[in-house]
Parts: C-alpha cells; sequence; structure tokens
C-alpha cells in the first residue's frame, strides 16, 4: 500500500555475465524458526517456503489436522521454480561424479511436485494432492483447481497457493531470451503499463490460502477474508517463450469467470492484473480489460513491486481479499506515464473502491489464461468470535 517495491540487486550468486542484475527477493526469511534441523536438511528452497507458508496458514485458519490425519483435506500448488535447486545440483554431481557421488535423498526434491508433497506428509493431508507448473499462472490455476475441487465434494477443504524461490540457473537462462527489465536511470524497474517499461522483475514469493465451504468456516468460527466466486479458464495461442498473441482469450476468461459467478461487468470494482512490465503483455491484458469492463474500473499490477513468479497470482487474490475487504485498492508500483496503448484507469496512488467484487488475472507465456472472480469480505462487519 505504501507503494515501494521489493526489487532489489541480487546477492545470492554472481550476475555479473548477465544484462539484467536485481530480482524482489523475500527478505529475513529463516526457515529454521520452523522447521527442526533435521527436517531442513533435507527440504530444498521452495519446500521451506511452502512448509512455512502452510504452517502459518493453519495457525490462522484455526484448522486442527490431529494426528491422525485428514483424507477430505488436499492441496494444489502452483510453483515456476520447484525442483530447480536440487535438480541442478543432482545433475552436476551426477555429471562429475557419477552415480555414487550424488546423495539419494537429494533426488527426491528434484521433481515440482516436492513441496506439495511434503506439505501433505508433514501434516497428514490425504486428499488430492496436485502440483501445477503453468508458469506465470501456476499458482492462480492451482486455486481454480482447488475451489473446484471443494465445491464439487472431492474435498472438504483444499490448501492452495504458489511456492517459488530464485534460482541462479533458472535465472540465467531466462535472462538469455531477454525478457527482463533493463536499467533505466541507473536502475532496473518493472513498469507494469507505463510507456517506458521495458519487461519484467523476477521475484520469490510463498502464499497459501485455505479453501472451504462457507459454512465450514462459519461452524469453526474461523475468519473468512473473502470467497471465491467464480473461475475463467482459456488458452491463446503463443510462441515458445512468448506471451499470447491477441487479447481474445483475456478477455473470454474474465467473461467465462463473471458469467460463472453470476455478476455484470458493472458489478466489478477492481482488477489485479496480469500485467508485469513486458511491452506486448500489458497492452494485450489492458485491450482484453478495455473490451470487458467499464472504463473507469480500477486496475492494478502488484508485479512492479512483487515482481513476476509462478506464485504471483496467489499473491494478487490474498493482497486482493484484503485490500479490498478496506475499501481500497493498492498502486502499481513503477507506472508514472500513462501509455496510449494501454487505455486502463491505472494509479501510481491508492485508490479508493465502492463495492467488495474484483477479478485476479493470471496470464502465461506458452498461453494459459486464468481469471478469478473473487468478494472480500467485509472489513466493517467482522464476524463474531472470528481469530483477529
Amino acid at each position: 500500500m505504501a507503494g515501494r517495491s521489493g526489487i532489489r540487486p541480487i546477492t545470492a550468486f554472481d550476475t555479473s555475465s548477465c544484462r539484467s542484475h536485481s530480482a524482489v527477493t523475500i527478505e529475513g526469511f529463516d526457515p529454521a524458526a520452523y522447521i527442526p534441523p533435521l527436517k531442513l536438511r533435507r527440504v530444498d528452497a521452495v519446500g521451506r517456503i511452502a512448509l512455512v507458508c502452510m504452517r502459518l496458514l493453519l495457525e490462522d485458519a484455526g484448522l486442527a489436522i490431529g494426528r491422525e490425519g485428514r483424507d477430505d483435506v488436499g492441496i494444489a500448488l502452483g510453483t515456476l521454480t520447484a525442483g530447480m535447486d536440487s535438480t541442478v545440483e543432482y545433475l552436476k554431481g551426477l555429471v562429475e561424479q557419477g552415480p555414487a557421488g550424488v546423495p539419494a535423498l537429494l533426488f527426491s526434491n528434484t521433481v515440482s511436485n516436492a513441496p506439495a508433497s511434503l506439505c501433505a506428509i508433514e501434516h497428514g493431508l490425504r486428499g488430492p494432492n496436485v502440483t501445477f507448473n503453468q508458469r506465470e499462472a501456476s499458482s492462480l490455476a492451482a486455486i481454480a483447481y482447488a475451489a473446484s475441487a471443494v465445491r464439487d465434494g472431492r474435498a472438504a477443504a483444499m490448501v492452495s497457493g504458489g511456492a517459488d524461490r530464485l534460482e541462479r540457473t533458472f535465472f540465467t537462462v531466462q535472462e538469455r531470451f531477454g525478457p527482463f527489465a533493463r536499467a533505466a536511470d541507473g536502475a532496473e524497474v518493472c513498469r507494469p503499463f507505463d510507456r517506458r517499461r521495458n519487461g519484467f522483475i523476477l521475484g520469490e514469493a510463498g502464499a497459501l490460502l485455505l479453501l472451504e465451504a462457507a459454512d465450514a468456516a462459519r461452524a469453526r468460527g474461523a475468519r473468512a477474508y473473502g470467497e471465491i466466486l467464480g473461475i475463467g479458464l482459456t488458452a491463446s495461442r503463443a510462441a515458445l517463450n512468448d506471451w499470447p498473441a491477441d487479447a481474445a482469450g483475456a478477455a473470454r476468461a474474465m467473461r467465462l469467470a463473471l458469467e460463472e459467478a453470476g455478476l455484470e461487468a458493472s458489478d466489478v470494482s477492481a482488477v489485479f492484473a496480469a500485467a508485469n512490465g513486458a511491452r506486448r503483455l500489458d497492452a494485450l491484458e489492458a485491450e482484453a480489460i478495455r473490451t470487458t469492463l467499464p472504463p473507469d474500473v480500477p486496475v492494478v499490477a502488484l508485479k512492479g513491486a512483487i515482481g513476476e513468479s509462478g506464485s504471483a497470482g496467489a499473491v494478487a487474490l490474498a493482497v486482493g481479499l484484503l485490500a479490498i475487504a478496506g475499501r481500497t485498492v493498492p498502486p502499481t508500483v513503477g507506472y508514472e506515464e500513462p501509455d496510449p496503448a494501454c487505455p486502463v484507469h491505472v494509479s501510481a496512488a491508492p485508490l479508493p473502491v465502492a463495492g467488495r467484487v474484483f477479478l485476479v488475472n493470471a496470464i502465461a507465456s506458452g498461453g494459459t489464461i486464468v481469471s478469478v472472480a473473487a468478494r472480500a469480505a467485509d472489513e466493517a462487519a467482522p464476524q463474531a468470535g472470528a481469530p483477529r
């Protein structure tokens, strides 16, 4: 809300051979405060984020799993980077030392579904266990799946969201494709929807939500941050490692989400956009919003502050639930100069909103598109007995 950016120079590894040198990294994260040392040694970087988020989530939700576990609670996790650290280390050891020189315990972390599996094992979740690796749309696709599983009665509750951690090889390979923001005035800045935008900044994040039926949350006295009203899932043709070719898929995803929710375009109070500072993506999404929603709907792109990741959609949904409950839309960090190619209502300052319904968009390079319609809880009317 303060309009600060999380973009920092990368210090975890050497970027001298790269043209880009910045990312949004998680600061002050100490997994040892939550995970015992013996377990910590066997968990990779993304797994640590997921396990800590899982513990914090269950505490906040007041959901008691019990020593016996739960058959009716599952997890759907979205990630862009899970398994990367362990895969790089494993393959390096395999090439340099052969099979006998690679720790066997490392192998289980090379698969992207390891963090979700670790969360399920640690807490006894025996319901659906699914990992989505849909690039930038990963976590919002996971949330869409989780919401459908609860709605259709396949699970009583689902943990869902995303976890990502910056990894050297992934960063340097991505950087060679040239999608990252270039330095302007001595600093690399992500500028969603801005006329001067020239690329995105990678980010780290962990964000989990508990999805369950409203009656179950009320019976437990839990605080409900809001509700999922509708989901739109589409795909558009895209070149390898590039954004969709046109705006039709994004517009259709938003319309489908509104249709499933039984809402009109005029009911939407804000849009949390997928825009990340890429020239074509931002213009494409702006066109989709312009043709689908009224012209005065506030649009915010959080990635100017939090960077781009597979977890960004889950972060946007969480931020939306908190911000819209307070009747405010956060600023779009990095946005200063309007672009005629992006004719949407974007602001560098927080904006007031009247309603509680909002859309969250996720658009992946490769063509996957997810739009979720949600309604934030009424902050002015807290639930009786709800934990704060």
